[in-house]
């Protein structure tokens, strides 16, 4: 269900959306739904749009900061998020968790429909949505209800992540660069 409502997302296509990271996904299955089926902008301005994708009973809510990545710039975008990552706390390190391909980044795009040019190439940003994919499908997660992502730095194919997790379901997934706080029902 999660692919079926990332592809309505997907629809928010164009010049404007290029090089936009997911900087919030808000993810939600049963329940009483204020949301409208189909596609919903909750919210738009010149820098950040907020939009919601709902089938049935279960929605997704993203806050899509745009034109915030240049990808022919990627390189310097990894180095910079690994020196980022260096200056702060590291906290618990968790327990390995995925490492995505480039192939993975590929299929998940192309089965959603999602032409953003920073998930393609040799080094692609990983998709924050086939990031929750993969959380929902880790033991422990499987049956959540409610999910919320902030995705603080991106994560890059190739790239080891690990997940530790904290009291009252929250849980942090790390890697060399990347960083999302997540808490999970």
């Amino acid at each position: 269900m999660l692919r079926e409502v990332s592809r309505i997302l997907a629809q928010l296509k164009g010049e404007r959306f290029m090089g936009g990271l997911i900087a919030k996904a808000v993810w939600r299955r049963g329940g009483e739904m204020k949301e409208a089926e189909g596609l919903t902008v909750l919210r738009d301005r010149k820098e950040t749009v907020i939009a919601c994708g709902r089938i049935g009973d279960t929605s997704l809510t993203l806050t899509m900061l745009l034109g915030r990545f240049d990808p022919k710039d990627l390189e310097k975008e990894i180095e910079a998020a690994r020196s980022e990552a260096a200056k702060e706390p590291r906290g618990p390190e968790g327990r390995p968790w995925h490492t995505f391909t480039p192939a993975e980044v590929a299929e998940f795009v192309s089965a959603v429909n999602d032409v953003n040019t920073i998930h393609q190439g040799e080094r692609p940003v990983v998709p924050g949505l086939l990031i929750l994919e993969q959380l929902l499908q880790t033991p422990g997660y499987e049956n959540a209800t409610n999910m919320a992502l902030k995705f603080v730095r991106p994560a890059f194919s190739g790239e080891e992540l690990m997940i530790a997790e904290e009291a009252g379901g929250k849980f942090t997934v790390r890697g060399e660069a990347a960083l999302v706080e997540g808490i999970v029902k």
